[in-house]
């Protein structure tokens, strides 16, 4: 395994997430973390010129659906599950901080 990203720099990107661990499971996070872009840096190496992109996983068409509003008849089930909800709107907790974060070095 060859180290690519940094342990400060997955430590960074948790804090920006807000992923909290123990020690412990943060040092197996990073070598996971570390395998996976490894991984990544192999796939890099391999000689793509002569394949084609793809933009769908099957060799046939992708579907066409026509792109045009209809109503939805059963969103007035939904929305009386919600626990909150305004001008048929689902009204959810904020959840970004207003903390300013940490510029990149």
């Amino acid at each position: 395994m060859t180290q690519k990203i940094s342990f400060e720099e997955i430590q960074r990107i948790a804090h920006l997430a807000k992923l909290y661990f123990p020690e412990e499971e943060f040092a197996r996070f990073f070598r996971d973390v570390s395998d996976i872009v490894a991984h990544f840096e192999k796939l890099n190496e391999l000689d793509l010129e002569h394949v084609s992109p793809t933009s769908h996983i099957s060799w046939s068409q992708p579907p066409i659906n026509p792109d045009e509003p209809s109503i939805w008849e059963e969103s007035d089930l939904v929305l009386q599950h919600a626990p909150l909800v305004q001008n048929r709107y689902f009204i959810v907790p904020k959840i970004v901080d207003k903390e300013k974060e940490e510029k990149p070095s």
